[in-house]
């Protein structure tokens, strides 16, 4: 009886070290690195906002960067003397844009692209 509860017990340790050892985990050389192919939803937004407000077709608009930043307030830190604006804290991204290969714009957003500002 104490016999087949070791070989009992030695069968279970050799199937969970089997599993165990098969369990596949990703492997990602130091060297590279993965990055989302895809500008952010709030970088498309501002590029599509750019090219309606020049009345150019969206095709004439190549993002050249983006970065995420912290705006000061609501107004993504471009509120006019007339404009009422939340001192808060705004996650968003600032945006470099580039019209027709030569004409280059910064434009502002709120993180989800919702609130976008041309920086004229």
């Amino acid at each position: 009886m104490k016999v087949n509860k070791l070989i009992w017990v030695f069968m279970v340790m050799i199937i969970g070290t089997i599993l165990t050892a098969c369990k596949a985990e990703p492997v990602v050389p130091e060297d590279e690195s993965i990055s989302d192919p895809l500008p952010p939803v709030a970088v498309i937004r501002a590029r599509e906002v750019l090219a309606d407000d020049l009345g150019v077709g969206v095709e004439a608009v190549d993002i050249e960067s983006y970065e995420p930043v912290d705006w000061s307030d609501s107004c993504l830190g471009l509120g006019g003397p007339a404009e009422s604006c939340l001192a808060a804290i705004t996650p968003g991204w600032r945006v470099n844009l580039l019209v027709n290969g030569s004409d280059s714009y910064e434009v502002r957003t709120d993180e989800l692209g919702e609130i976008v500002r041309i920086n004229k």
